[in-house]
């Protein structure tokens, strides 16, 4: 059976090749013109949808599709679509044409000597579209209004000069849908409507060249517009916010005219049935348990209780202003470390924008106006119950263990309930990373614990394990990491608190947060019947809770063969779900209407590239393609991905992806890549868009050129992700070429990013059955990067190496013996394979000593070797040039290993610094 099998998938690979012709194989040129589609979402009623094509470089098109007579209206350029709540309007910013844009940046011309994008209004009963030119921003009613509010940078309402100062409040531009009546507001700084779209806040900054300019904040009263000022001529305004209906309005204001530190500011509060009384100031001021003074500042951002009668406002300890008699060159600049501080100074630089700005959470109960203050504790943080409806807050503070978080992901953080009416406060205990919550309701703290989830009930102060009688694990056995274990996830609550819906491997469960009803499979156990995973869909952003008898969307993927699906639900029934699509596509980007049963999502494949699909009902097996948004794609050698198994070094059975060029013909010998980072079996459907490299080999670039991918899974041993890497890798290798014999043994090259990269760094010095090697950002030397820094956040590394992605599971004191087996530098003497390195001077991620440590000892040892450094990169490269120049290199450097193509210029005589940015050495 199983050589019929290998003998069925070589007849498809030859009839693919006889079928494709001469079709043209891709390369560099093809990339810019190749586009991606996006999902934008639909109106409420699921009567429009919006969706955009856009290329790489260049000018793209947004669309609103109507979902019933399937009439379209384009609007070039346009992308930020969305719908007013009545589905009459389609609204959308509008991009400056790519052309002009490129061309004044090639002039040196910046910020709004830029040309500026527009504002698409369109008509969705008549099709009409009307453009208004220089706007920076737009927002309408989140629920209802028919008026729409932009920012405006022209100069039909204030001078060039003017505008293009920075820190100049822009014309606030409030326009009527249907009419197109607008008024027009000078000096606004920040603005919003309430959710119904009746009223807008603005706040205005008073500009030095305007004497009839003020500062405030007011409310414009629609449809009347008549602006009611509720505020003015103080230094200073935070952006004001509405409650949940509009009723209620609140902002920071401040007389303090400081320029740095501290602003002092008091809320303000105004409720505004009657606008034309002065908003009520409130003061509030603390004391920390450290002894500093809390008083609310300019970072101060109140919000309302969803049912109005709170605020919740901050405080926050004073910070003096600059000392503007301190000389810079006589002040000296340095950081202190201390052993037992929170925090590093890598990590605190890193947060120094979050610390400044961080407000301990005030809970104000307007109408005793008595204010508690939650917590005081600068690394803690609180999640207000029942959105701040309910009497108590969680509060979790790392405080105590923060230091620990260097080597322990799973550090203890203290969990506690803080009554926000009288500031009582209940320690619940620790739990590992302070992985808590409330349910929806408020009436309960659930945690992850020891492989259980646990909860505490509020009202009664009893704790206990929800899952203790579930029939499965509930915990992911399959996790290789040397960690504690991490649940397979959640999905959601049910109304009231009743019962909090989980997941394991397979199905949805519904656990009782009081203990006493057994787990029901909301899934009615189908996934594990039938080895597939559900897991739920969650389409409306404001939902908190499903209701028995509510139906559920589910994404589904099946174990087996890898296909991914949509199907339905109810929640209560406890039986399977009804699947009606299940196929060889991956569905992402899915989006559904909010007041009815009309979908769309992204689909694609390997060989199929994304488009936009739509669905009006459930049967979505009976889905209409909306876009095709590569037609090209027919007209170029493309591949298909075919799922491969065979069985390691070890014994054990693996997985992975071969994709092999559509125009294969078996009686050819072609070059192999191995590319691989830890599973990628489970993305065979995934669609790799043709694009330049963010830092590893694109496959179907490599793949239309003759080229055989093949993608293994990797399951790693305790303390040997190395050695795990040759088991799976070179196993896999040699199966493939065993078992298909038009793959070429003796060109065969392998390639990672990341930790791919260490795996390449590692299996170079394991073997030399590959032709070359390509190694991205690698960890060479794990004992000096066990004590590096993730510049990008500041964290240690430790924790990566005792319980994360590298594996080793102990500390360096513990067992060097394992940080040295498994560092490429320590084996650098037996690599024999020509090996190209990329590592960038601003990765955050691995530091990039490490890629000049394994490339000093090659170089040092007389090994072939070059390494690439892009200046000003990250961790994975950014910047479109450069991913096009590392997409030319690699490819260079696999051909000419793997093809013996001619050695290019770069890697044979390099680029010489005076000739740098002048050639390139293709």
């Amino acid at each position: 059976m199983k050589t019929r099998h290998i003998a069925l998938i070589i007849a498809g690979f030859a009839v693919a090749g006889v079928a494709t012709g001469t079709k043209k194989a891709l390369d560099h040129t093809s990339f810019d013109n190749w586009k991606s589609v996006r999902n934008t979402g639909l109106s409420d009623s699921g009567e429009w949808a919006a969706y955009s094509v856009d290329p790489q470089e260049g000018d793209g098109c947004l669309y609103f599709y109507n979902t019933r007579t399937k009439k379209q209206i384009a609007i070039p350029r346009g992308y930020q679509a969305s719908f007013t709540a009545d589905g009459k309007w389609g609204i959308s910013l509008v991009k400056a044409e790519y052309a002009k844009t490129r061309k004044a940046k090639i002039d040196k011309k910046k910020d709004l000597d830029l040309p500026q994008d527009s504002l698409a209004i369109v008509n969705l009963s008549t099709g009409g579209v009307e453009k208004i030119a220089y706007v920076l921003s737009y927002k309408i009613g989140m629920k209802g209004g028919d008026w729409i509010a932009f920012s405006s940078c022209d100069t039909t309402y204030l001078p060039a000069k003017i505008l293009k100062e920075k820190e100049v409040a822009k014309p606030l531009v409030l326009r009527h849908l249907p009419s197109g009546v607008t008024k027009v507001t000078k000096w606004v700084e920040n603005y919003g409507f309430d959710r119904s779209g009746s009223k807008i806040a603005v706040s205005t900054k008073k500009c030095d060249k305007d004497s009839l300019s003020s500062s405030g904040v007011g409310v414009i009263l629609l449809p009347d517009t008549s602006y009611v000022i509720l505020d003015r001529d103080k230094e200073f305004y935070g952006s004001p916010v509405f409650d949940h209906d509009g009723s209620q309005l609140a902002y920071v204001a401040s007389d303090d005219s400081a320029k740095s530190g501290t602003v002092h500011a008091s809320i303000y509060h105004a409720r505004l049935e009657n606008p034309m009384k002065s908003p009520r100031e409130i003061k509030s001021m603390f004391m920390s348990a450290a002894g500093d003074t809390l008083v609310p500042n300019q970072y101060t951002k109140p919000v309302f209780s969803r049912n109005g009668q709170r605020l919740i406002s901050g405080v926050a300890p004073i910070i003096a202003p600059d000392d503007t008699t301190i000389v810079d060159f006589e002040n000296p600049a340095l950081d202190i470390w201390r052993w037992d501080a929170p925090m590093t100074p890598p990590q605190e630089l890193k947060n120094v924008g979050k610390v400044r700005e961080k407000n301990y959470p005030v809970v104000i109960d307007l109408g005793t106006m008595h204010q508690t203050l939650v917590y005081s504790a600068p690394l803690a943080t609180a999640e207000g119950a029942d959105r701040w409806d309910g009497d108590w807050a969680l509060v979790k503070d790392p405080t105590a263990d923060a230091v620990e978080g260097q080597w322990n992901y799973f550090s203890p953080v203290e969990i506690s309930l803080v009554n926000v009416n009288d500031g009582r406060k209940r320690v619940l205990g620790k739990v590992p990373a302070g992985i808590a919550t409330l349910s929806p309701g408020g009436k309960y703290v659930t945690w992850f614990d020891d492989r259980n989830y646990y909860s505490y009930n509020i009202s009664t102060g009893d704790t206990v394990n929800m899952t203790a009688s579930m029939p499965v694990l509930v915990w992911n056995d399959e996790d290789d990491h040397p960690m504690p274990a991490e649940p397979w996830g959640e999905a959601c609550w049910s109304a009231d608190d009743e019962a909090m819906l989980i997941y394991d491997k397979f199905d949805i469960w519904a656990v009782d947060p009081q203990g006493k009803r057994k787990p029901e499979c909301v899934t009615g156990g189908e996934g594990r019947k039938r080895n597939l995973r559900f897991r739920y869909l969650k389409t409306d952003p404001e939902e908190r809770f499903v209701k028995r008898g509510g139906e559920m969307l589910l994404e589904v993927f099946d174990y087996t063969d890898k296909y991914n699906g949509l199907a339905t639900a109810v929640y209560g029934k406890n039986v399977k779900p009804a699947l009606t699509v299940l196929d060889g596509h991956a569905y992402t980007q899915v989006r559904k209407a909010l007041d009815r049963n009309v979908y769309t999502w992204q689909r694609a494949n390997f060989s199929e590239s994304p488009d936009i699909w739509l669905c009006r009902g459930n049967d979505f097996g009976k889905a209409l393609q909306l876009t095709d948004a590569n037609p090209q794609m027919k007209d170029y050698n493309w591949g298909t991905a075919q799922l491969v198994k065979w069985r390691a070094y070890d014994g054990k059975e693996s997985e992975g992806v071969l994709y092999v060029p559509e125009n294969l013909d078996p009686s050819k010998k072609y070059p192999m890549l191995c590319v691989f980072y830890e599973t990628g079996s489970e993305d065979l459907y995934r669609h790799y868009t043709m694009e330049p490299s963010w830092s590893w080999v694109n496959y179907p670039f490599y793949v239309s050129r003759g080229y055989v991918i093949f993608v293994p899974d990797i399951h790693y041993a305790p303390g040997l992700p190395g050695e795990s890497c040759y088991n799976y890798v070179c196993s896999g290798a040699e199966e493939m070429c065993r078992r298909y014999p038009w793959i070429d043994k003796e060109r065969i090259g392998i390639d990672g990013q990341s930790w791919g990269g260490y795996q390449t760094a590692y299996l170079v010095t394991r073997t030399d059955m590959f032709a070359c090697a390509g190694s991205g950002a690698p960890v060479a030397n794990m004992t000096s990067a066990f004590g590096g820094i993730r510049w990008e956040s500041g964290d240690s590394r430790q924790a990566q190496y005792e319980q994360g992605q590298s594996r080793i599971g102990r500390n360096l004191w513990e067992a060097p013996e394992l940080y040295i087996q498994n560092s490429p530098l320590f084996h650098a003497d037996r690599v024999t394979t020509p090996l190209l390195i990329m590592h960038n001077d601003q990765d955050g991620a691995v530091p990039w000593y490490q890629g000049i440590e394994m490339f000093m000892a090659l170089r040092r040892l007389q090994k072939p070797v070059w390494m690439l450094q892009y200046n000003g990169e990250a961790h994975n490269i950014r910047a479109r040039k450069n991913r096009k120049d590392i997409t030319v290199r690699l490819q260079q450097f696999f051909d000419h290993y793997l093809k013996g193509d001619p050695m290019p210029k770069w890697m044979k005589e390099g680029i010489p610094a005076v000739r740098k940015g002048q050639e390139l050495g293709y």
